[in-house]
This record gives C-alpha cells, structure tokens and sequence, in this order.
C-alpha cells in the first residue's frame, strides 16, 4: 500500500513537471506505430523511441542502456516498471517481448504479444505485433502457427 502512494505521488510529481497529458490506465491514448521500435532482421534499433508518458519514457531510456549493454535481464526489469504504470500499452508489451526473444523465452513472448494484441486496435499496429509473435512461435517451433500469423499480417495490407 505504501508502494502505491509512493507511486502515485511520484507519478504526480512527474505529470507537474511535463506538458504531456496524464492518463488514467482506463483513459490511456491509443499506442500509434510510430511508437514502436523498428524490428529489423532480429534487431531492434531502440527501447526508447516514441513519445510516452514521462515516467514510462524514463524506464525506456534505462531499457534503451540495458538493451545496448546487453544486459536484458535488468532491460526487462525496466520495462516491466513501465507496465505497471501502463498496464494496457501495447508499445511496452512489444518491448517487453522483443527482450524476451533475447533471453530465449520465446513462450513469455508469445504470451505477452497475444496481450497486446487485445489492447492493439490499429491495423498497422497489429501487423507489427503479428509480425513479432511470427518470431515468436518459430523460436518455439511452431511454425505452421507462425506461417499463419504471417499470412494473416499480408492478407490485412
């Protein structure tokens, strides 16, 4: 429970200090594409790309230097921080399951792209994810389901 004030009086303290809107988890802005990194044969160029709430943007920045020190166990502490503030952004999600594929559990990946899939409501922003959970269930063997992602991603161009 003190966490939880603690939390909250930080987050308020960071929304003062910023000219970005503060969302309630149930209010929060659509994730645009823009906002994911760029996944490019198995690389991804940056954790901290796009425009984000301050707090989630400062985890993504800690990510971002975790991510470029390989060191993706302490990435992925930082990314799950950022989803405790935003339980429902697909961007993090995302993140969260490209650092999983680093750490060979290909499983959680899948388990927290289908999640942001859910939140997800644009179509290009689906694609992206579909396209990621396509590595996914290959990493894990599955590739007639990753084939199907794939083709479900092209069928929706």
């Amino acid at each position: 429970m003190v966490r939880l004030v603690v939390l909250a009086a930080l987050l308020a303290l960071l929304a003062g200090c910023s000219n970005q809107a503060v969302y309630p988890v149930a209010m929060q802005p659509e994730v645009g594409v823009e906002q994911l990194p760029r996944w490019h044969s198995g690389m991804l160029a940056a954790l901290d790309q796009g425009q984000h709430h301050p707090a989630v943007a400062a985890l993504f920045a800690q990510a971002e230097q975790a991510r470029q020190q390989r060191q993706w166990q302490r990435a992925l502490t930082y990314l799950d921080q950022a989803r405790q503030i935003q339980p429902r952004n697909a961007a993090i999600l995302y993140r969260q399951a490209w650092v999983s594929l680093q750490l060979n559990e290909a499983n959680r990946a899948e388990q927290l792209l289908r999640r942001a899939l859910v939140f997800s409501q644009q179509p290009e922003l689906s694609q992206r994810l579909r396209l990621l959970l396509a590595e996914a269930l290959d990493a894990q063997g599955k590739s007639d389901a990753a084939e199907q992602q794939r083709r479900r991603v092209v069928s929706q161009s």
